[in-house]
């Protein structure tokens, strides 16, 4: 698990550095509905521009050096004290940003194995269910695809058993 977090935060990085400058404008208009319209592109002939938002270019992020240790035996990080550009709070809100990215994709890994594991528990479930049906003994049967029951012979209930009983390693183990 944490290796898998160490290859997403190395990539996260090299996207970060690789990141060319953008310069973009954003337009401001009126459309004919009488509706505020926020956009890319140049407004339609039609509309009405209210403003031209021209965005600086940004500098690529820098990433952090690895914390060195002190002689008092504390963390230090020169390069988070003094962040590229000479615009501190730009830069501190880019890093705040990528945290929560970084965050939420954390967040959403957690949730999807935790949902893998409910699947995998109610699998293990399911599967020691079969395992008790076809070891009962008893009458067991399978609908056909006519919706009719089959019932099975001990051939049947063998290959059910076995099957049931690798389902178990599987899902249980």
């Amino acid at each position: 698990m944490r290796d898998g977090r160490s290859k997403l935060l190395i990539a996260l990085g090299v996207l970060l550095v690789t990141a060319l400058p953008v310069q973009a404008e954003i337009y401001k208009w009126v459309d004919k509905d009488g509706t505020v319209k926020y956009t890319d592109t140049p407004p339609p002939a039609g509309a009405k521009s209210l403003s031209t938002i021209k965005k600086k270019a940004t500098s690529p992020a820098v990433i952090p050096a690895p914390a060195a240790a002190t002689p008092e035996g504390g963390l230090t990080n020169p390069t988070l004290a003094q962040p590229a550009g000479g615009d501190g709070a730009a830069s501190e809100q880019e890093m705040a940003k990528k945290k929560r990215e970084i965050d939420e994709i954390e967040k959403k890994n957690k949730a999807e194995k935790e949902a893998q594991a409910k699947q995998k528990q109610l699998n293990c479930s399911a599967a020691k269910a079969n395992y008790q049906s076809y070891s009962q003994g008893g009458r067991v049967y399978r609908m056909n695809e006519k919706g009719e029951r089959e019932y099975l012979d001990d051939k049947g209930l063998s290959d059910g058993a076995a099957k049931a009983k690798r389902d178990m390693q599987e899902y249980c183990s």
